[in-house]
């Protein structure tokens, strides 16, 4: 048998290991969360004293923050992405060292340097502004690397025949380039919003663990993945368990459709 034949079958193996293994865990949660995935669960506040109640608060927490954080990272990013791609200059490799050094530091770290920064320095308070900013410090090298992927699919000959038309760099740029690579952009960008909706270490001391009744951007902002780990590590409520996986299910769902619109648009620009 030829080696080739051999490592395919080693990889298929292995792949059927890691397959059934994340069928297994999605099994169980699914199976745990969705008696109590109901509508009153979905559209109601939650109650920490008694249980029961629901995920409103987080629900709208998450797509708040996951949207403004893109809004801001995403023409950052991009900014970044061409200046590195498209004009080559000098200081691209501080900031490629810059993009590096924050793409593999621990989220956790990098939420506590927000903290001490927004809420020591600055006097903000724990908020969901406040983790708007832990998120963007974490998604924008992540947006870099993104669209810097995307420019570099969008092959030279556009730019050449843009050049040779008489256009200027940044006329080829916003009117070949960034149309070209659009589609791709798009998938990027849904990925990003996956990432940060499950996003949970840094936002546990940035934007809190608890919601206000009266919402502001300025009040503490649980999101979805918080509250898992709150209710299951400091939640005293007898139907903990089932409550956790029931969010669990309304986030992995969350993510599923983020992905497919994603995906369905960037087709469409195709």
């Amino acid at each position: 048998m030829k080696r080739g034949m051999v490592w395919h079958r080693v990889a298929a193996v292995l792949f059927a290991i890691a397959a059934a293994g994340f069928a297994l865990i999605l099994g169980s949660v699914l199976w745990a969360g969705l008696p109590d995935l109901t509508w009153h669960f979905l559209a109601s506040w939650p109650n920490e004293r008694t249980g029961g109640g629901g995920i409103l608060p987080e629900l709208i927490n998450t797509g708040v923050m996951v949207g403004l954080t893109l809004v801001i990272t995403a023409p950052l990013g991009l900014a970044v992405a061409v200046y590195r791609r498209e004009y080559r200059m000098r200081r691209a490799a501080t900031l490629n060292h810059l993009r590096a050094t924050l793409l593999s530091a621990p989220t956790i770290v990098v939420g506590l340097v927000v903290y001490r920064v927004a809420v020591g320095w600055w006097h903000w308070p724990v908020s969901l502004l406040t983790g708007c900013l832990a998120l963007a410090v974490i998604n924008w090298p992540f947006m870099v690397t993104v669209a810097g992927e995307a420019l570099e699919g969008v092959p030279q000959g556009y730019r050449e025949a843009s050049l040779a038309l008489g256009a200027s760099r940044w006329q080829t740029i916003r009117r070949v380039v960034i149309p070209a690579s659009l589609a791709q952009l798009v998938e990027g960008l849904g990925m990003a919003a996956a990432r940060l909706a499950g996003e949970s270490a840094a936002l546990i001391v940035t934007a809190g663990v608890n919601v206000s009744r009266h919402w502001s951007f300025w009040a503490p902002g649980e999101t979805l993945a918080v509250h898992i780990w709150y209710i299951r590590t400091e939640g005293l409520v007898l139907n903990r368990d089932a409550a956790a996986a029931a969010t669990g299910v309304t986030l992995m769902v969350l993510i599923a459709v983020v992905l497919w619109l994603s995906r369905r648009i960037a087709r469409w620009l195709e």
